[in-house]
C-alpha cells in the first residue's frame, strides 16, 4: 500500500487531502484583507496549504499577486529588510 502522505515537499493535487475548510477561510481573509498566521508544529503541511490555497485564489482572480518570502532563519529586522530587499 501507497503512503499517502508526502514529508519533505509541497503536497499539491491527489496528494493534497481533507483541507477544504482551512482553505475556504484563508480565500475569505485573502478577499478581506486579513492579515494571517497559521501556527502548528513543523511538517504539518502550513506551507501546502497555503500554497493550494493561494494557487486556487489565483485561478478565480488572475490579477491577484503573492509573494512568498521564507523567513525561518530570519532573527532581527536588518535581516528581514535584506532578504525582503532581494526577493523580487
Amino acid at each position: 500500500m501507497k503512503n499517502q502522505f508526502i514529508y519533505g515537499k509541497i503536497a499539491t493535487g491527489e496528494s493534497f487531502t481533507d483541507r477544504e475548510e482551512e482553505q475556504r477561510q484563508l480565500m475569505s481573509n485573502f478577499d478581506s484583507g486579513i492579515n494571517t498566521i497559521i501556527i502548528s508544529p513543523r511538517r504539518w503541511g502550513k506551507t501546502s496549504l497555503v500554497t493550494v490555497a493561494t494557487n486556487s485564489y489565483q485561478r478565480k482572480n488572475p490579477n491577484t499577486r503573492f509573494c512568498f518570502i521564507d523567513l525561518f532563519n530570519v532573527r532581527n529586522e536588518e535581516e528581514f529588510y535584506f532578504i525582503f530587499e532581494n526577493s523580487h
